[in-house]
C-alpha cells in the first residue's frame, strides 16, 4: 500500500504526497489504466478536502469523467508481486477545482493522531501497538494514505504498559491514557474498540484533544461515534473516517466568497532568511488567499492577508504548527513590545506570532 509521507517535529505533521495515489491493477491493459487513474483522483480528492460527500459534488463528478486532464504523470509499480499504477495530479488545477465547487481544502499540515486501540482477536483483547501485523494495523495504514490522516500507535513498551491497560480504554478512563500520550507529541488521541458481535464487528471511538481545554476539569471528547460494520477492515475505515470528518470541520477552509482580510504580525524576525520561510509559510495555509508584506519596522514584519475562511480559521490552523508560538493579541501593554512606536492602534494586525523556525 502507498504509505502517507508526512514528517512531524513536537506537534503536528507535514503531509507530502497528496496530490499522488497508488492504485492496484491487474494488468497493463489500456481500460484498467483509465479506470486506475479515475480511482486515483477519487483518493488525491478524498485527501485535500477529508470529506466523502465532496466525491458527490457535481462538478468532481463531472472532473471524474475526465481525470486524466488533471494528470501529470503515471508510471507502474511492482511491490510484493502485485501491479500498481502510480498517479501524480495538477495541484493548482486540483486546488481550483475544490475552491470553485466551494469544497473545503484540507493543507498539508494536520494534525497528528495517536491511536489507542482495543482489538479482540479469538476471543484475546490487545491494545493495537506499532509493531502489529494484525488486520487493524494494516487498515490504519491505508486509511492514514487515503485519507491524509497521519497516524500514530503506542508502543506498548514499559512505560505504556505500566500507565494504561485494555480496561482504561474500554472504560474510557481518560487522564490514564492522555498522560501517556504526552510522551507522543500527537495533537489527538483516539481511544476505540473493535470487538466481534455475532456476524458484525461493533466499534466505538471517542476523539480527544492532547490537552485540557482552559477552564475544563475532565476531558471531553472532540467527536465520538459507534457502530457495527460488517469487517475489522470497514470498522477501521468508520473510525478513521469520524476523525478524518471531525478535523475537516476545523481545519479544512473553503472559500467564503467574501472579501475578507486580516493583519498578522511575526516579531524578533532577525534575517532575511526566517522572513522568507515565513512568507512560504503563510502562502502553502489553505485558510490563506494572499499575502503581502505591509510593514518591516525593526525586528518586527507586519503581514496584510487576504483569507478564505475568517480569522478563527487562520489562527486554529496556525496552531498546529510548532514552528510558531502565538504571544497574543495586541493591547496597550504589548504594543512597544511588538515595535510599533505608534499611539494609533486602530488599523493594526491583532495577533503577533514568533517564528521559531525548523
Amino acid at each position: 500500500m502507498f504509505p502517507l509521507l508526512f514528517c512531524f517535529s513536537a506537534i503536528s505533521a507535514e503531509v507530502y504526497n497528496l496530490d499522488e495515489s497508488l492504485v492496484p491493477v491487474d494488468s497493463r491493459a489500456k481500460n484498467l489504466r483509465s479506470q486506475a487513474i479515475k480511482q486515483g483522483l477519487r483518493e488525491v480528492v478524498l485527501k485535500n478536502t477529508g470529506t466523502q460527500s465532496a466525491l458527490t459534488h457535481p462538478d468532481v463528478v463531472k472532473q471524474l469523467a475526465n481525470a486524466s486532464a488533471l494528470m501529470t504523470q503515471y508510471g507502474y509499480q511492482d511491490l510484493d508481486g502485485k501491479l500498481f499504477i502510480k498517479v501524480s495530479f495538477d495541484h493548482k488545477r486540483l486546488i481550483s477545482l475544490l475552491r470553485q465547487a466551494g469544497l473545503p481544502v484540507w493543507g498539508k499540515q494536520r494534525p497528528l493522531t495517536l491511536v489507542w486501540l482495543v482489538e479482540e482477536v479469538e476471543g484475546e483483547r490487545k491494545i493495537l501497538n506499532d509493531a502489529s501485523t494484525s488486520a487493524a494495523r494494516t487498515s490504519f495504514d491505508t486509511q492514514s494514505s487515503n485519507r491524509g490522516v497521519p497516524l500514530l500507535f503506542p508502543l506498548m513498551d514499559l512505560d505504556d504498559a505500566m500507565q494504561v491497560g485494555v480496561n482504561d480504554i474500554r472504560g474510557q478512563f481518560t487522564a490514564n491514557v492522555a498522560n501517556a500520550s504526552l510522551r507522543y507529541q500527537a495533537n489527538y488521541f483516539i481511544m476505540a474498540t473493535i470487538s466481534p458481535q455475532g456476524a458484525v464487528y461493533r466499534y466505538q471511538m471517542s476523539l480527544y484533544p492532547r490537552e485540557l481545554t482552559a477552564g475544563a476539569s475532565q476531558y471531553t471528547p472532540s467527536t465520538s461515534q459507534s457502530g457495527e460494520s460488517a469487517s475489522v477492515e470497514q470498522a477501521v475505515v468508520d473510525i478513521t473516517a469520524a476523525a478524518s470528518e471531525y478535523y475537516v470541520s476545523q481545519y479544512a477552509i473553503a472559500d467564503s466568497g467574501e472579501k475578507l482580510t486580516t493583519k498578522i504580525t511575526f516579531t524578533d524576525v532577525s534575517e532575511m532568511k526566517q522572513l522568507v520561510e515565513i512568507e512560504k509559510y503563510l502562502n502553502q495555509l489553505s485558510a490563506i488567499k494572499t499575502v503581502a508584506v505591509a510593514s518591516i519596522e525593526g525586528m518586527t514584519v507586519e503581514f496584510n492577508l487576504g483569507l478564505f475562511g475568517n480569522e478563527e480559521d487562520l489562527h486554529r490552523l496556525m496552531k498546529l504548527d510548532p514552528r510558531i508560538e502565538s504571544i497574543g493579541n495586541i493591547t496597550s501593554d504589548n504594543i512597544e513590545y511588538a515595535n510599533f512606536g505608534s499611539e494609533n492602534n486602530a488599523n493594526k494586525p491583532t495577533q503577533i506570532y514568533y517564528w521559531k523556525g525548523q
